[in-house]
């Protein structure tokens, strides 16, 4: 064997090793860019899913933050209305002929000797004299006052420091839950 033969099997067995090796390497790279592949989609799906539940969390944090809106605005309205009711019953109230039974009933509860009274524009108006009547009839010897308040109905009564606070409007802020309960249940029907 001479030194080209020998060269050339050399030579023939590099090149035989090299293409292996380009073939291996190949092989291999095609592996990896594989695997490069399966990790980004894996990783997209996953970061496309963790997109997906976080627009999906947002849109259900707005929808809930619009129906709290909307039932605070139709709390509010029922509250607006419900105040209105409230406010109309108690101004027709005093243009029943019920309502100069209340005052006579809570002169007669309420009312002592050099007593004053202190009645709203309204009723200083239309009943001072039949609350006068009534303490002459009763023989109290109290006084309806020039002095008006503002207040709905009723009287504040006066003795010296003693004041007692004989008006409707007291009455319903007394009552103000069960009356809501009421008016409410009557909306609601």
């Amino acid at each position: 064997m001479g030194v080209e033969k020998i060269s050339q099997k050399i030579i023939s067995d590099a090149e035989a090793e090299a293409k292996e090796i380009i073939k291996k390497a190949k092989a291999e790279a095609k592996q990896r860019l594989k695997e490069a592949e399966e990790f980004t989609k894996k990783h997209n799906k996953q970061h496309r899913i963790a997109i997906e539940k976080a627009i999906e969390q947002e849109k259900m944090q707005h929808i809930a933050g619009v129906n709290l809106d909307i039932k605070k605005e139709i709390l509010g309205a029922k509250r607006a209305m419900i105040d209105k009711i409230i406010d109309d019953t108690l101004t027709s109230i005093t243009e029943t002929p019920e309502y100069k039974n209340f005052l006579i009933k809570m002169i007669d509860m309420a009312i002592e000797n050099d007593a004053e009274i202190i009645l709203n524009k309204e009723d200083l108006k239309k009943n001072k004299t039949l609350i006068e009547k009534e303490l002459k009839k009763k023989n109290i010897k109290a006084k309806v006052s020039d002095k008006t308040i503002n207040i709905k109905g009723g009287f504040v009564v006066k003795k010296g420091k003693i004041t007692v606070d004989c008006t409707i409007d007291s009455i319903v802020t007394a009552k103000h839950d069960e009356i809501l309960m009421k008016i409410n249940r009557l909306i609601n029907e």
